[in-house]
């Protein structure tokens, strides 16, 4: 079984690790956690553009090395599960697009992720990351919701 963990850091998708890692999966089964790293900016300004790509790279190369800290977190919880193999994959762009993606192209059998909660106007702003994978994922998708304190 080939199970994709859509993982951004939040605690909802901690919450999706989690129960990830409380479940037994049968023997030779495969996690994959997958990260997203958006564009810092959309496009440069008019004026200065020299500097602009220097600072763009920079801010991409650490956006990608705190999302490379984050996932490797989230494999040490996957570890120690017996007889799986966990991974992991970094990819940059659209959230939705990439993650679409990354299951598509590693023909994944579940997807799990976490559900941030997000309604009314920022979900109309923002779109749903959870939404776009029950909807458009090829497999069948799990989505984790945080229990609500109180």
């Amino acid at each position: 079984m080939k199970i994709l963990v859509a993982y951004d850091g939040s605690p909802a998708a901690e919450a999706a690790v989690a129960e990830v890692a409380a479940r037994p999966w049968p023997a030779g089964s495969e996690i994959r956690v997958v990260t997203v790293v958006e564009r810092p900016m959309a496009t440069p300004p008019p004026n200065g553009i020299e500097i602009y790509a220097p600072l763009y790279e920079r801010m991409r190369a650490s956006l990608r090395e705190e999302a490379y800290r984050r996932v490797q977190s989230a494999l040490e919880r996957l570890g120690g599960l017996k007889g799986v193999q966990a991974s992991y994959e970094l990819r940059d762009g659209d959230v939705k697009d990439a993650l679409l993606s990354a299951i598509r192209e590693w023909d994944a059998d579940l997807v799990v992720a976490g559900s941030r909660g997000v309604s009314g106007l920022a979900r109309l702003v923002l779109g749903s990351v959870s939404h776009a994978l029950v909807t458009h994922a090829p497999c069948s998708v799990e989505i984790v919701k945080t229990r609500s304190k109180g």
